[in-house]
């Protein structure tokens, strides 16, 4: 026999005052791993879903994927049918990116989303965003282990440089 919806709310609120009728709470400790990581993973996480924010925002198809394969954090599905592939790279204070593996290829970007240290929390991070060829180019250029994100601005122009996902011709 199945029970209705309406009978399980009546069987609920007939015991809502007998604390015989319920199990012990369950209680979820703290993460065991250091607060540094932590955060830091959260604020990974946290840029991918602003950069997909932003991205439903100016109605682009875009979905975060969880598996990591292959320098893929959100793969954007253009009208043609083709797509596009976005590694989203974190940084927190800093504005100096230490130049690591990233994947170059036709169709796939580079985001970098950088969060002030100080200031208000809830306050929109800054966004630097590029094709992952023109950033091997960049960086090929230059002898250094850190990339100045300002820097990259100044000479490309790749702040907020959001239509480069919005409306990217087909890879």
């Amino acid at each position: 026999m199945t029970i209705q919806d309406d009978q399980m709310n009546e069987l609920v609120a007939a015991d809502v005052n007998d604390p015989s009728a319920w199990g012990e709470p369950v209680v979820v400790g703290p993460s065991n791993g250091p607060r540094r990581i932590r955060h830091a993973k959260h604020l990974e996480l946290a840029s991918k879903f602003y950069v997909l924010s932003v991205l439903h925002r100016l109605g682009v198809d875009a979905t975060v994927t969880f598996s990591q394969s292959d320098n893929v954090d959100i793969t954007v599905v253009l009208e043609s049918g083709s797509a596009l592939t976005v590694d989203v790279k974190t940084l927190s204070g800093t504005a100096d990116w230490p130049i690591g593996d990233f994947r170059s290829r036709a169709g796939h970007f580079v985001v970098f989303v950088r969060y002030a240290v100080s200031g208000d929390p809830g306050a929109p991070p800054s966004v630097y965003i590029i094709a992952s060829t023109e950033l091997e180019r960049y960086v090929g250029s230059r002898d250094r282990k850190s990339l100045s994100l300002s820097q990259l601005d100044d000479d490309l122009h790749v702040r907020d440089a959001w239509q480069l996902l919005a409306v990217a011709p087909a890879a």
